[in-house]
């Protein structure tokens, strides 16, 4: 158990990894047992985190978050500000790449990282190439490109989203049920505790919460939307709706105090906090979600 807490893959923004796998790869047993090289797979890693480093020292130069919460910053007009703070954010994201692709690097150069063979040409589990996507704290691609914050946030930090999920998550919710906006917000306060003591992070993890209550409303009642929003746009609509919110949250975050927080969301007059607010209460209230079921419902007995 010591060996288990103390393993170094785990000391600097570590990822969350069952005891039960690092026990069969110290005793090398289970996929470990027969587990190739892992330089190749780690160097993958290492030439990631040096790349997200390398285009966040650049493009920090041209757009750095410290101006959003400056006095010239409402010098700008409104379109230069979110453009402004949707950059500067997209580019603090590649900041936090860096130490996420070097654990997860770590990890895979451990060996820890190996998960057996894929699927190979015949369909099967075990008969394909060697993985190492074990422990992962982040999906890069996937996350950059998905149009649910949802979504990016399981793949933000992924290891860690996994123990929020199975240890906080479903310890919470009662047996049988979903969980719901309760649990939800519980869970991201957890995740500011544990981030600090900083005051903007609890407002935040707050907010991002709110993100995700708001996203699921809009899933559940997307029948609402297929009249208005061409189907092409669905995806294009939604990464642009998901980036907004979460870089919005990721410059509360950076703000840290109150004095910055409030600048920005002063600045930016509130645009985030009030229309999650207002919309998840309008939802809530008129039933949204409920309304989108029962249309659903007719539309599939007008097909039977």
């Amino acid at each position: 158990m010591v060996s288990y807490s103390s393993f170094f893959g785990g000391a600097l923004m570590g990822p969350f990894f069952e005891f039960a796998d690092y026990r069969r790869f110290i005793e090398e047993k289970g996929e470990y047992k027969n587990a190739p090289s892992p330089i190749l797979a780690s160097l993958y890693y290492l030439a990631l985190g040096i790349f997200c480093l390398a285009l966040f020292m650049v493009g920090s130069q041209y757009y750095w978050i410290e101006f959003c919460w400056d006095a010239k910053f409402a010098e700008l007009s409104l379109l230069q500000r979110f453009v402004w703070y949707f950059v500067a954010m997209s580019l603090k994201r590649l900041f936090y790449y860096n130490p996420f692709a070097m654990t997860t690097g770590i990890v895979v150069a451990s060996g820890l990282g190996y998960n057996g063979r894929g699927v190979g040409p015949d369909g099967k589990l075990g008969s394909g190439k060697h993985t190492w996507n074990k422990i992962i704290s982040l999906y890069v691609w996937d996350l950059e490109t998905s149009s649910s914050p949802v979504e990016m946030i399981r793949l933000w930090n992924h290891q860690v989203h996994l123990w929020l999920k199975f240890y906080v998550l479903e310890r919470i919710t009662p047996r049988g049920k979903r969980p719901g906006a309760k649990e939800s917000i519980a869970v991201f306060l957890v995740s500011a505790f544990w981030h600090g003591f900083y005051p903007f992070y609890y407002v935040m993890f707050f907010f991002a919460a709110l993100t995700v209550e708001a996203a699921k409303d809009v899933f559940k009642a997307r029948i609402l939307f297929k009249q208005v929003i061409p189907s092409f746009l669905v995806s294009p609509l939604g990464w642009l709706a998901s980036m907004t919110c979460l870089n919005y949250c990721g410059i509360l975050q950076n703000a840290l105090t109150f004095e910055n927080g409030f600048a920005f969301m002063k600045n930016t007059y509130y645009f985030l906090p009030l229309g999650l607010i207002l919309f998840v209460f309008f939802s809530r209230t008129m039933g949204l979600v409920g309304m989108a079921k029962r249309m659903e419902k007719k539309v599939e007995q007008k097909q039977k």
